[in-house]
């Protein structure tokens, strides 16, 4: 009766490697998979809180539109070209560029003189 189980150790602990190396290599793919997703998702919500940014200064109007221009953050470089009334911004991110197209009409007001008494 011993001598019909001689092979089993040595192929259930084959198999037994087998199986976790399998096990653990698809937890560090799902790990690996997690992390840039989460740093993707990072990066993306800088580049749109960047272009929050330029947008409230335009119409704030703290700084004049011109044809093409940048901005730098700390975060980053905001590129835009703006050809009415479409303002095209490219935003650089470490190794990433992200593009956005925004609807983008200048206001036109008056000018104000103040009149002294």
């Amino acid at each position: 009766m011993n001598k019909r189980y001689k092979g089993g150790v040595l192929l259930t602990a084959l198999l037994f490697v087998f199986l976790f190396s399998f096990i653990f290599t698809f937890v560090l793919e799902d790990f690996q998979l997690t992390q840039r997703f989460t740093k993707k998702t990072k990066e993306y919500y800088i580049a749109k809180t960047m272009l929050s940014m330029f947008l409230a200064d335009l119409k704030a109007e703290k700084r004049a539109l011109v044809k093409k221009g940048q901005q730098n953050f700390s975060t980053g470089i905001l590129r835009y070209e703006y050809n009415q009334p479409i303002l095209d911004v490219t935003i650089h991110l470490n190794q990433t560029t992200y593009k956005f197209q925004e609807q983008y009409q200048e206001e036109n007001k008056p000018n104000q003189t103040k009149s002294s008494n």
